[in-house]
């Protein structure tokens, strides 16, 4: 026998349900893209964690997302300990593992910024707010036409407290809602029962 346990009372309008799709068809294509591109370069398919540092290495224009250093593309593929991928809301705070939350940045940023969002960790330096860290990373997150605006905002957050961290977690629980139904309607539809 199957038993689907579901998150209840979730339905999604039509039209949302198709941008969707839409989004995630352009993520396949941008991926698809991204690991040709990675072969050509390489001579090899990536890696999981390899494909998500060349993404996101281009993204962010192949800088360190915090203290903005160029980076050796090479180092970032080819050596484990030069490059680490962050949360910019820590994981263990907003339990946000998505694209919009994760940047490239060299290991000892990584290591110094700790259980820090990027605005607390770069906003200790001399200065503040109004210090050069933090001025230079709100400029180039700004300017940088790579980020989608739901990246921006993350990147960019001051306040991320008990009650944020609560709006994402409801967030995170309707979409399993959503994902559930769509499950037991797909098992409904095509497994013979």
């Amino acid at each position: 026998s199957v038993h689907i346990e579901m998150a209840r009372d979730l339905s999604r309008p039509l039209d949302e349900r198709r941008d969707i799709e839409k989004l995630q068809k352009e993520y396949r294509e941008r991926n698809d893209k991204a690991r040709n591109n990675f072969e050509a370069c390489f001579h090899r398919k990536p890696k999981g964690a390899e494909l998500e540092k060349w993404l996101l290495y281009h993204e962010q224009c192949c800088k360190c997302a915090y203290s903005l250093d160029a980076l050796d593309l090479d180092r970032v593929i080819n050596d484990p300990s030069y490059v680490q991928i962050d949360h910019a809301l820590p994981y263990s705070r907003s339990y946000d593992d998505s694209k919009n939350n994760k940047v490239l940045v060299l290991t000892r940023e990584n290591q110094n910024k700790g259980n820090r969002t990027a605005y607390e960790y770069l906003t200790s330096f001399a200065g503040g707010e109004e210090g050069e860290r933090w001025r230079n990373y709100k400029a180039w997150v700004d300017g940088n036409k790579s980020y989608r605006q739901a990246k921006r905002n993350r990147l960019l957050r001051k306040n991320y407290g008990a009650e944020e961290a609560q709006g994402f977690k409801d967030r995170n629980l309707n979409d399993t809602r959503y994902i559930c139904k769509f499950f037991k309607n797909y098992v409904e539809q095509y497994v013979q029962l």
